[in-house]
């Protein structure tokens, strides 16, 4: 009988202990929800590969870039400056979307060449391909390379254009290696906001470029050792 009043006082106890704790909560529920939780920290990797805009704006020339030293180079009509092409130092050239190699029909002198990869991880790349490269050639009048011509998707809803990430195997007009993605094609606005909305042709065709570049001639690429940094997230507060 003793050890049944115990047992009886017990629970009696734990009962009022659990509904003031109740009380209390339900007194104080705005209190709860209106106090963040303290800021999270997570890891964010940043490429620590080589990026490079390209400004493609002009409908009227061509721009040539040389990977090697960065530099760039401006011409009006490859099929009228042929000499022009075979003195400059150049390895792909670009208007708006359209993409030509040193190579080929824009220029029987130079050695590059293209190998679509396909939507791989860049930094998986670790050997350029020893053969396969796709040079320019004259298509309906037109010069293409079949390798990289199908760079980018048209989006028929919004008239904007968006890269593919094919990952690119590129033999330089020299013949060394190296490899490269198109991330972006707008000048001053992430491809993420074209994706739904129209942005304006004049913020078009600069093209970011991410690439690895081989100087010695050599088709292994080093190995990728990605930037870590720390951001801070703010925590987000629900209300009922």
């Amino acid at each position: 009988m003793k050890n049944t009043v115990i047992v009886f006082v017990v629970l009696m106890v734990g009962t009022l202990m659990f509904q003031n704790t109740i009380v209390y909560m339900a007194d104080n529920i705005a209190d709860f929800e209106n106090v963040a939780l303290p800021p999270k920290k997570k890891k964010k990797v940043v490429t620590s590969n080589p990026l490079i805009k390209v400004n493609a704006t002009s409908k009227e020339t061509w721009t040539l870039l040389d990977f090697a030293s960065g530099q760039t180079h401006t011409i009006t009509d490859p099929d009228e400056e042929k000499e022009k092409l075979k003195n400059l130092k150049w390895d792909l050239g670009f208007q708006r979307t359209k993409i030509i190699t040193n190579s080929g029909e824009t220029n029987p002198f130079g050695q590059a060449g293209v190998v679509n990869l396909g939507q791989v991880d860049f930094n998986s790349i670790r050997e350029a391909p020893e053969s396969g490269y796709a040079q320019d050639k004259r298509k309906w009048g037109k010069i293409l390379n079949k390798g990289i011509s199908n760079w980018y998707n048209y989006r028929t809803r919004t008239h904007n254009i968006e890269s593919q990430r094919f990952v690119y195997a590129i033999r330089t007009s020299e013949g060394k290696y190296m490899k490269m993605k198109i991330l972006n094609y707008y000048c001053q606005k992430a491809e993420s906001e074209c994706a739904t909305s129209v942005c304006n042709r004049n913020e078009a065709a600069c093209l970011t470029l991410e690439y690895v570049h081989q100087p010695n001639g050599d088709r292994f690429f080093p190995k990728y050792k990605p930037v870590v940094k720390l951001e801070t997230v703010t925590a987000q507060v629900q209300t009922p």
